[in-house]
């Protein structure tokens, strides 16, 4: 009786572990493709590149805040789309006429 108490447990603690572990995977392979594509296919420079974050949301259900290091008050977002590409999907908002220095087009 101990032994399948134990093992209904731990299918149990599975079950409820399984998709907090796919969501922080998720985040962290998104994390890294937006990393590598900021710095492989836009050719930003580490140095330049101050935070890379994973989001869950709505929708996307994944996104990726990126923050940059000569315009740190500006947060832009990236997420992954069906076909595998990265693509910027905006940035937070300032006021009327800023000029972003990394909004893709």
């Amino acid at each position: 009786m101990k032994k399948r108490e134990i093992i209904i447990f731990l299918l149990v603690i599975a079950l409820i572990s399984t998709p907090f572990i796919y969501i922080k995977t998720t985040l962290i392979s998104l994390e890294n493709k937006v990393h590598n594509y900021l710095v492989m296919e836009k050719g930003i420079e580490n140095s330049n590149i101050s935070s890379i974050k994973g989001l869950v949301g709505k929708a996307p259900l994944f996104a990726v805040e990126v923050v940059f290091t000569d315009e740190s008050d500006v947060r832009y977002f990236y997420r992954e789309i069906e076909s595998g590409e990265i693509i910027q999907i905006g940035s937070s908002l300032k006021p009327k006429g800023y000029r972003y220095k990394h909004m893709e087009s």
